[in-house]
């Protein structure tokens, strides 16, 4: 069973918020599971928001071109494909 973390925890652990993470909830890109009154995320879950926020941050892509990333890569995630995926070159 994989781990799972808590979400604030998670969140600081990736340079990032817990309001930031709920945001790539909300585009269905993790699934953050809730026990009682705690949220958790799954360590491939981290791995992922870790590689959706290197993407929007340091290669400035937008929500639209992270998805095509997304719909086309599986970890272990790749950079050097983004520009591939894009048709373009990126950063």
């Amino acid at each position: 069973m994989p781990h799972n973390i808590v979400f604030s925890t998670a969140a600081k652990k990736i340079a990032s918020t817990e309001e930031e993470l709920l945001g790539l909830a909300d585009r269905n890109w993790i699934k953050p599971v809730s026990r009682g009154k705690s949220l958790f995320i799954s360590g491939r879950d981290e791995y992922k928001a870790r590689f959706i926020l290197h993407l929007r941050r340091k290669l400035k892509l937008s929500d639209d071109e992270i998805q095509k990333v997304l719909d086309v890569q599986a970890p272990p995630y790749s950079l050097k494909d983004v520009p591939a995926v894009l048709g373009r070159s990126v950063g």
